[in-house]
This record gives C-alpha cells, sequence and structure tokens, in this order.
C-alpha cells in the first residue's frame, strides 16, 4: 500500500534530521573532539569501526576513549561530508546513510606537523531513540591519508 502524504513528510523529515546529525559529528571532529558533544550524538551501543587503519571501537565509552586521543594525532581538520545517501528502514526507527569524506587536515608525525588530504567512504547506522535520531554505527573505509607534499600517488598513506 503506497504511503500517505504523513508518512512521506515524516520520511523526509527523519532524511534531513540523519542529514544534520551527521555534519553535528563533522563540526564535532572539526572543533577539537569534544567528548560530551560527542557523547550527546551516539547510542550507549555504539560501533565506530575504522578498519586496519584506526580500529575497531565498541560502546560509547570505547568510542569516546579513541577519540580523546585524536588531538593529539589529528591537530587540525575539516571534514567535508559529500554525497549522501539516507534511507530510512521500514518502521521509520532505523536508517542507513552513506558519505564521502574530503578532509584536509594536519597530522603530528614524528618529523613534524604534515598536511595531509584524506579521503574516505562511510557508511553509518541511526537509531531512533526518544524521539531523537542517533549514531549507532560508524563505518570508515579509509581510501587515502596521503601528505600533500607527497600526493597520493607517491604516498597513499602517511604511516608506511
Amino acid at each position: 500500500m503506497p504511503e500517505d502524504l504523513e508518512q512521506r513528510i515524516a520520511r523526509l523529515e527523519a532524511v534531513r534530521e540523519i542529514e544534520r546529525l551527521k555534519i553535528r559529528y563533522a563540526e564535532i571532529c572539526d572543533a577539537g573532539y569534544d567528548l560530551t558533544a560527542m557523547a550527546e550524538i551516539f547510542t550507549d551501543d555504539v560501533v565506530w569501526d575504522g578498519g586496519p587503519e584506526l580500529g575497531r571501537h565498541e560502546g560509547k565509552q570505547a568510542v569516546l576513549d579513541f577519540f580523546a586521543g585524536a588531538p593529539s594525532r589529528i591537530t587540525w581538520a575539516l571534514h567535508y561530508m559529500i554525497a549522501a545517501s539516507v534511507e530510512i528502514d521500514d518502521g521509520g526507527e532505523t536508517a542507513g546513510g552513506s558519505w564521502y569524506l574530503l578532509q584536509p587536515c594536519t597530522i603530528a608525525a614524528d618529523e613534524g606537523p604534515r598536511a595531509v588530504l584524506g579521503m574516505s567512504r562511510y557508511a553509518d547506522r541511526f537509531r531512533r531513540e526518544s524521539g531523537r535520531w542517533l549514531l549507532s554505527e560508524i563505518n570508515v573505509d579509509v581510501q587515502t591519508e596521503s601528505p600533500l607534499d607527497e600526493g597520493w600517488v607517491k604516498k597513499r598513506f602517511l604511516a608506511g
């Protein structure tokens, strides 16, 4: 049976709220990883999986512990979340979304600060709790974290 207008509007509003949530995540990261603000956008059972490059962290406290160390590694960054695609699951209480990330940043390296361009793909899950959307799973597929002075053709990853 086709959705009525009210259901269609509710889905569109949910998509927009999730897109804003992902932008809020980027803003928090770019402003120095405020752990209090970050805790407000995650479910208690959140999983943050950065693959072999960044590791897998399960549960809100483990994810916050991971981000507590981020400012010592990434001293400046801008997360450009592009090409959003959000799908609300049947029932309207969970959703999936994907983004591409273009991230110029400064990384603290042994030889001093390095200008780096990171490119990744995000595949995320979201859940409505107490009437608002939260991040329940973040999967980051890091494609490159390349020093700008060398480029990704010469050096695809800063470490290595």
